[in-house]
C-alpha cells in the first residue's frame, strides 16, 4: 500500500501530495508558480504590440504636435537612436492612423518609396511604393480596420483596399534617390494621410536630432502600455485565453491597472525574466532552419522553416518563438520583406559571434571582407547595433553604418571587396571603413540588401566572417584600392520592379 503522503524532486522544488491532496506550502506555491509561468509567456506574447506602443509613446512625448496621420521624418543619426535595427541609408517617414471611426487613406507618389502598411501586432498589410502593387508608378491605399463603420469607408477607383485586424496602424516610407527618378523632396511632398472626409493633407514633423525609445521598456512600465493598447484593440480569438492569463495579473479592459503587490512583484520579475528569454532566441539560436551556408542568420524570411513570416500565420499554429524573438531584435514586417524576390524586396542577415564562436565585444577589434558585388540591384549596407537597445550603437562617432548609400568615401580595394572594421580605436588609413564601438557593451551588424539579386537566393554570394584582429597589424590602404581621388561614378539607373 502506498504512503499517505508522497514526496517528489522537480524543477521547481520539493512537491508534497497528502493523501492524493497537495499539502497546504506546494498549494501555495504552484500558485505562484502559475502566475510567473504565464506572465513570462505573456511578456513573449505581447512583444510585438507593446513595441509599437512605446514607439507611438515617444512621439507622442517628444513632439507636442504629434496627432493621428502625422509622420515624423527621420533624417539623421540622432533621429534614429533608440529604434530597433533602423538603417542609416534613407529618410524615414514614420506614423501612425487610427481607423475606428473612419478610414484612413494614403496617397504615395511616383518615386523610389520602400515602405509598407502594418497592424500593432507587426503583420505586414502590404508594401509600398517601389515594391507595392503599384511598382513605383504611384497608388492609393484605403486602410479600414475590425471596428470601421461600413459608410465610412470610401471605394476609390483604382485603390488598394487593406483591412486592418487592429484600429491602430503604423505606417512607413523609406525615401531613396537614384539617377533617372524623382528626387526626394519632390516625394515627401507628395505623400498624404489623411480620414475619410478630410481634406487630402499632409502633416509632417522633422524630428530634429531627437531621440525616440521604440525598444520595449523595462519593469512595471512594460506592463503600463500593454494595459494602455488593450483598451484600444478589439480582442482575437487566437488571444482570448492570454487575455485571461492577463485577468489574473490585474491587467484587463475597461478596468484601472492597480495591481496589488504580489502582482506587481511578478510582474516586474517576469519582465526581467522574459527579456532575458527574448535575448536567448536572439543571441543564442537554436532553430536553425534560418541559417545561410555562410552561418549568417536570416532576419525575416517567410519561406524558411523557423523564420518569421508577415502573417504570423501557418496551417496548423500561428508563430509564438519567432515573432518574439523577430519582435525583440527588430520592428516590423511587410509582404517583401518576409518574401522578397529577386530585383524586388528586401533581404536581412545578422551575425551574433565572430568567427571563433566568441560575443562581439566593444573593446576588441574586428575585421569583415564584403566581398565584390553584394547582390543588392538598389544598395547594400552593413549596420551595427548595440547588443543591449538592438539599435544603432552610440558613439561620438556619430556612425554605425558602411555600405554603398551612406558611405560615399569608404575605401574598396582593387578587386572589388569592401574592408569595415569595428573597434575602439580606428585602424591607420581605413578612417572612413571603421565604426568605433563601446568598450563594455555588446555589438551585432546586420547585412541590408535592397532589392537583392540571385546570389542571395541561392547563397552562391557568401557573406563575410566578423574576423577578430589588432588593427596595429593592419596596413594602411596602398595603391591595390581604388583611387578615391577621381570622380566616383554616378549611381546607376534603378532597374523598373516587376510584379
Amino acid at each position: 500500500m502506498e504512503s499517505a503522503t508522497q514526496t517528489f524532486d522537480t524543477s521547481i522544488g520539493e512537491i508534497v501530495w497528502d493523501h492524493g491532496f497537495t499539502d497546504p506550502e506546494t498549494a501555495d506555491r504552484m500558485y505562484e508558480v502559475m502566475d510567473s509561468q504565464r506572465a513570462c509567456q505573456l511578456y513573449l506574447w505581447s512583444l510585438p504590440i507593446v513595441g509599437q506602443t512605446q514607439w507611438r509613446s515617444a512621439y507622442r512625448e517628444n513632439f507636442a504636435d504629434y496627432r493621428a496621420n502625422s509622420w515624423v521624418l527621420a533624417q539623421t543619426y540622432e533621429d534614429r537612436l533608440g529604434i530597433l535595427t533602423v538603417n542609416q541609408s534613407s529618410d524615414y517617414f514614420i506614423g501612425w492612423t487610427n481607423v475606428k471611426e473612419r478610414a484612413a487613406i494614403l496617397e504615395i507618389p511616383a518615386g523610389v518609396v520602400v515602405g509598407l502598411v502594418m497592424d500593432m501586432w507587426q503583420r505586414g498589410l502590404t508594401d509600398v511604393g517601389w515594391f507595392g502593387p503599384n511598382t513605383g508608378t504611384g497608388g492609393t491605399f484605403v486602410i479600414a480596420g475590425p471596428e470601421t463603420p461600413r459608410d465610412a469607408i470610401p471605394d476609390i477607383k483604382g485603390a488598394t483596399m487593406l483591412q486592418s485586424e487592429t484600429n491602430n496602424v503604423w505606417l512607413l516610407a523609406r525615401f531613396l534617390d537614384f539617377e533617372g527618378q524623382p528626387p526626394v523632396k519632390e516625394v515627401q511632398d507628395g505623400v498624404r494621410l489623411y480620414f475619410f472626409g478630410d481634406e487630402p493633407s499632409q502633416h509632417v514633423i522633422p524630428a530634429n536630432d531627437t531621440p525616440s525609445q521604440n525598444y520595449q521598456p523595462r519593469g512595471l512600465r512594460y506592463w503600463e502600455l500593454l494595459h494602455e493598447i488593450i483598451q484600444e484593440e478589439p480582442v482575437a480569438d487566437r488571444d482570448r485565453f492570454f487575455m485571461y492569463w492577463l485577468k489574473t495579473l490585474g491587467i484587463e479592459r475597461d478596468r484601472p491597472f492597480t495591481p496589488d503587490e504580489r502582482q506587481r512583484r511578478i510582474l516586474e520579475e517576469a519582465a526581467l525574466i522574459g527579456e532575458t528569454m527574448a535575448k536567448t532566441m536572439v543571441y543564442s539560436e537554436r532553430l536553425h532552419g534560418v541559417l545561410r551556408l555562410d552561418g549568417w542568420r536570416v532576419i525575416i524570411g517567410g519561406e524558411l522553416p523557423d523564420a518569421f513570416e508577415h502573417t504570423q500565420r501557418m496551417r496548423d499554429y500561428d508563430l509564438f518563438d519567432p515573432r518574439a524573438r523577430f519582435t525583440y531584435e527588430a520592428c516590423c514586417s511587410s509582404p517583401r520583406m518576409a518574401n522578397p524576390a529577386p530585383g524586388k524586396g528586401q533581404a536581412y542577415a545578422g551575425m551574433f559571434s565572430d568567427s571563433g564562436g566568441e560575443r562581439l565585444y566593444g573593446d576588441r577589434s574586428y575585421l569583415m571582407r564584403m566581398p565584390a558585388n553584394p547582390p543588392a540591384e538598389m544598395f547594400w549596407s552593413m549596420v551595427i547595433y548595440d547588443a543591449d537597445t538592438r539599435s544603432l550603437i552610440y558613439t561620438d562617432q556619430k556612425k554605425a553604418t558602411i555600405g554603398s548609400s551612406a558611405t560615399p568615401d569608404m575605401v574598396i580595394n582593387e578587386d572589388g571587396s569592401t574592408n569595415i572594421f569595428v573597434g575602439p580605436e580606428p585602424p591607420v588609413g581605413w578612417e572612413e571603413n571603421w565604426i568605433k564601438s563601446v568598450p563594455g557593451r555588446g555589438w551585432f551588424p546586420y547585412i541590408r540588401l535592397y532589392a537583392p539579386s540571385a546570389a542571395w537566393f541561392d547563397d552562391s554570394y557568401t557573406l563575410p566572417q566578423v574576423e577578430r584582429v589588432e588593427f596595429a597589424d593592419i596596413d594602411a590602404p596602398s595603391s591595390d584600392v581604388v583611387d578615391l581621388t577621381k570622380p566616383r561614378e554616378a549611381e546607376p539607373a534603378l532597374v523598373e520592379p516587376w510584379i
